[in-house]
């Protein structure tokens, strides 16, 4: 940046104007290293580079510093910041820095409930939510992990995760020196139950056993791997005219009594995907039979009525009443396994994928249909080709 020479030399440290802002900066030397004035500095309002408005204020900021080596009371401000920081860490509990960090991230309204759910489920009530920051040590952090409720071993592992990502804050913030948060494995949840894969013939025979009002969104789910948020967020407009695809755009979520739309999952989760003929008939007959002829009018609307959206609990129930239907002869020991226990919608989407897979479909056009994948994965998977997608849904219809 373009600057004036100082119109006279001071005896100790330097002020020059700079250009165009009119502004000061001030510096000066101190056992062979420069310093400036650090960012906050009284006088030096909102400037990133700490820059002063009024030369009569660099000169008294100078003079100061310059009281203060003379006076032996002078720090070194990268040590000041140092201290406070410290402070801050050693005053700070781990509850109330949790609740700053996630009050200051960009989230979207479900994510944010969810992440203040956890912390007030997880941690504020832990042997660790009271603690200091700076007391936190990861024997404290593996004991409390070891308290979390085994039973529920995604919400222990997104509660771990939360935290880990946390403390990585702080220490990004040079409140801490190292994350105590450091069991990698603790952030991936092991499943208390076994997740089948549907094969062809069973999935059929679920569909037809399934109540003929959702029917067809348990079709799209097993055959086309949409999410049930996905499902409940479909509309007419998003169904092609001969029902050959599904644009995916959006998906709905529910969280202490309150409806969210917003995008699907991930990035990857915007998508168009193909859907095998073998069931464009009945989402045909399904979007016929719809009170609301409206363009945005939901696809699966729930038993509320049309401008309701499906409930968590009614696709739950209709899969898991439906798989107990199944003929124990189309599995391979002859005992319907969903008999004992549920099927999940969640195992539709699971199968769809499976089911894809075995057309050949290559990882990177698998994970397009299916849009599973992280905003980093989306980069690289985004370019698969839709002729490719038409492809494997033709295959299917061969199943």
């Amino acid at each position: 940046m373009a600057s004036d020479k100082p119109r006279a030399r001071r005896q100790w440290g330097r002020i020059y104007k700079l250009k165009p802002s009119g502004r000061y900066r001030a510096s000066y030397t101190h056992n062979g290293k420069l310093y400036h004035p650090p960012k906050g500095t009284p006088g030096t309002g909102t400037s990133r580079t700490a820059t002063f408005q009024h030369k009569g204020r660099a000169e008294g900021w100078l003079d100061s510093v310059k009281a203060q080596i003379d006076a032996g009371t002078w720090q070194d401000p990268a040590e000041v910041i140092e201290q406070a920081d410290r402070k801050v860490a050693s005053s700070v509990t781990v509850t109330e820095y949790a609740r700053k960090r996630v009050a200051e991230r960009t989230l979207t309204p479900r994510t944010r409930k969810g992440y203040e759910e956890l912390i007030e489920r997880t941690i504020a009530e832990s042997s660790i939510g009271a603690l200091p920051l700076s007391a936190l040590s990861v024997t404290a952090v593996r004991s409390w992990y070891a308290a979390l409720d085994s039973s529920r071993p995604t919400r222990r592992a997104h509660a771990y995760g939360l935290l880990h990502s946390v403390l990585r804050d702080a220490v990004d913030e040079q409140l801490i020196e190292t994350n105590p948060a450091v069991e990698r494995k603790a952030m991936n949840a092991r499943r208390v139950r076994k997740i089948r894969a549907l094969t062809a013939p069973q999935l059929t025979a679920l569909i037809n056993a399934t109540a003929e009002e959702l029917r067809a969104a348990v079709a799209v789910a097993g055959w086309c791997g949409l999410r049930a948020g996905e499902l409940k967020g479909l509309r007419r407009r998003d169904i092609a005219a001969d029902a050959s695809v599904i644009h995916v755009e959006r998906a709905v979520t529910y969280r202490s009594g309150v409806y969210y739309v917003g995008a699907p999952k991930t990035e990857a989760g915007v998508r168009d995907v193909s859907v095998p003929s073998r069931i464009r008939a009945g989402l045909l007959a399904h979007i016929a039979t719809l009170a609301d002829p409206r363009p945005d009018a939901l696809v699966f609307p729930g038993a509320g009525g049309p401008e309701g959206y499906q409930t968590d609990w009614e696709l739950r129930r209709a899969v898991g009443a439906a798989g107990k239907l199944i003929d124990p002869a189309l599995f391979p020991d002859g005992v319907n396994p969903y008999v004992a226990q549920d099927l999940r919608p969640h195992e539709l989407r699971h199968s769809a994928a499976t089911l894809a897979a075995q057309t050949g479909a290559t990882t990177k056009e698998l994970m397009s249909r299916i849009g599973h994948t992280t905003p980093n994965q989306a980069l690289q998977y985004q370019h698969a080709a839709a002729a490719r997608d038409a492809e494997i849904a033709d295959k299917l219809d061969r199943m």
